[in-house]
């Protein structure tokens, strides 16, 4: 007994060192400028929200926060690129819905696992997808959409911005949920979706809603609900689906802020009360608004817990679909 004693002392001796190091490091972070690696190209509601945000962090802490665009392999080459990373604090990853949650299903080949090589933060923000109508097609509600499809399957399609991204499995839930058969037509990005959608080649669309905005504002297409679990402010007239067909139904997009996994607890700790005291400041709140976000922050453990979920629910609607790339 006395000898456990004697080891369990001489443990926290060795380790009290250790310890007091990590808190003077926190103390002293960031004393250089911090990474922030975001998988999209510049211009995006990600890209802007979490520019807005680097500028708030960088006049708190008197340090540069450096947005560095890593677009490529529907996120996987900014994850890697971080996961990979230095576990100093740093280095961090703007983390989206499809780089941290659906692709670890649809890419066999990941040499990494976001729950296992990352550490959560904070969320930042989310974002609904759209669900839109060419004014051509006649659809004017959600049910008006539903009760033409089930009537005639083989008239319909919709558009997204790919295959495997937020947008199309948003669609391919919609889809089980209210047990539809319409057919994907994924285009390499959001505006040529939106110029097919305007034009009445694709009659449907679940679309960007920060990209969709504009048009849906000038008439050019019909906002028939948003996905997200409570109405979207950008467009509060419009119904969510869980309002207007599939009680429950939600499919958020969102940006959330990780680490490498092993960065010191204190400096996470540090980075995601400075995160959520700046996402409580109104100005960002109100130009979150304006991309068509809604601005939240979180703890570690909840986005930790969050991100779980949402990786075992797209995994099912992946399975369900048989969804390949």
């Amino acid at each position: 007994m006395f000898r456990s004693l004697r080891c369990l002392v001489a443990g926290i001796l060795v380790a009290a060192p250790s310890l007091c190091a990590l808190a003077a490091d926190a103390a002293h972070y960031p004393a250089h400028p911090v990474r922030m690696a975001l998988p999209f190209p510049p211009g995006g509601s990600a890209d802007s929200i979490s520019r807005a945000l680097a500028e708030r962090l960088q006049s708190r802490f008197g340090q540069p926060f450096l947005i560095e665009n890593r677009p490529g392999a529907a996120g996987n080459v900014a994850t890697r690129y971080v996961v990979k990373a230095q576990a100093d604090g740093y280095f961090l990853l703007v983390g989206v819905t499809g780089a941290m949650t659906i692709n670890p299903t649809l890419y066999g080949n990941l040499d990494y696992d976001p729950q296992r090589d990352l550490v959560a933060i904070s969320m930042v923000a989310r974002g609904p997808v759209v669900i839109v109508a060419s004014p051509d097609s006649g659809i004017a509600t959600l049910n008006d959409m539903i009760t033409r499809v089930k009537a005639d399957p083989s008239k319909y399609t919709f558009a997204t911005n790919g295959v495997g991204t937020s947008h199309h499995l948003a669609a391919e839930l919609f889809k089980q949920r209210l047990g539809l058969d319409m057919r994907n037509i994924p285009y390499k990005g959001t505006p040529e979706a939106l110029q097919d959608i305007i034009g009445g080649r694709v009659p449907i669309g679940f679309m960007d809603l920060t990209a969709s905005l504009p048009l849906i504002a000038s008439g050019r297409l019909k906002a028939l609900a948003t996905t997200g679990t409570e109405r979207s402010t950008a467009l509060p007239d419009v119904p969510t689906v869980s309002e207007a067909a599939a009680p429950g139904f939600a499919a958020d997009t969102w940006v959330g802020l990780f680490a490498p996994k092993g960065t010191p607890a204190p400096v996470v700790s540090k980075l995601s009360l400075a995160i959520n005291e700046a996402l409580r400041e109104p100005g960002l709140r109100k130009q979150g608004e304006g991309f068509g976000l809604s601005v939240e922050g979180s703890t570690p453990e909840a986005l930790q817990h969050y991100v779980r979920d949402e990786t075992r629910k797209w995994k099912a609607v992946i399975t369900a679909a048989d969804i390949k790339l």
